[in-house]
């Protein structure tokens, strides 16, 4: 009898130079582990060996984890979350909203769900910059429009 693989993940670590105003990617780490709270713990203690690295080396920057997105679909401790992206519409008396598109994708929480389909969304052909995110919102796996993915 073969075990199912453990759930795989991606942590960004940021970075944040001592005379920048803001952090950037400076690394990702591809991980497994059963569930979210576990995928966390290892991310905090890359983290933390990160930290500690740059502390002996007598460089001053900050470093944070950004995002911890699940690779595999359903994986423990994550929801289906459906993003509605709109665009709005000028008319020579009134603007109209309408909704563009629809992005369902797996996340821990509905901030995270956000982050990833804002840079989900810009790898599509059709990506309009105006397109701004209207609503998250967690549906049942059932109503998911993406089959278990």
């Amino acid at each position: 009898m073969t075990t199912a693989p453990a759930p795989a993940w991606e942590v960004t670590f940021l970075r944040r130079a001592r005379d920048s105003s803001r952090a950037r990617i400076a690394g990702r780490l591809v991980l497994e582990a059963p569930d979210l709270d576990h995928a966390r713990r290892v991310a905090e203690q890359a983290l933390t060996e990160r930290r500690e690295k740059t502390r002996r080396s007598g460089e001053s920057s900050v470093w944070s984890l950004g995002l911890l997105r699940p690779l595999t679909p359903k994986a423990p401790g994550t929801k289906c979350y459906r993003v509605t992206f709109a665009q709005w519409e000028s008319f020579d008396d009134h603007f109209e909203r309408n909704d563009v598109h629809e992005l369902d994708l797996w996340a821990a929480n509905a901030a995270g769900a956000r982050r990833l389909a804002q840079q989900e969304i810009q790898m599509m052909r059709a990506y309009q910059p105006s397109w701004r995110i209207r609503s998250v919102e967690a549906v049942p796996v059932d109503d998911a429009g993406i089959d278990g993915i």
